[in-house]
């Protein structure tokens, strides 16, 4: 990863809206164009492949909990 990652809280209810997200993307593969504008950044970079989904998955579900 090149670029600096964005930092951000999330609840429980929001991660596990984020995960069925991705996973929803990763078991489909097809989107809306109006999606696909978001997931690539207007065409940017490239989506995340089926590979890249399920590790992202796996590293929000190991992330460790921030005390608020």
């Amino acid at each position: 990863m090149s670029e600096k990652p964005n930092l951000v809280a999330l609840d429980r209810a929001e991660v596990s809206a984020v995960l069925a997200a991705l996973r929803l993307l990763q078991a489909t593969g097809q989107v809306p164009q109006a999606i696909n504008a978001i997931l690539t950044d207007e065409g940017t970079h490239d989506p995340l492949s089926i590979d890249q989904i399920d590790a992202l998955c796996e590293r929000i579900n190991c992330a460790p909990e921030v005390s608020r």
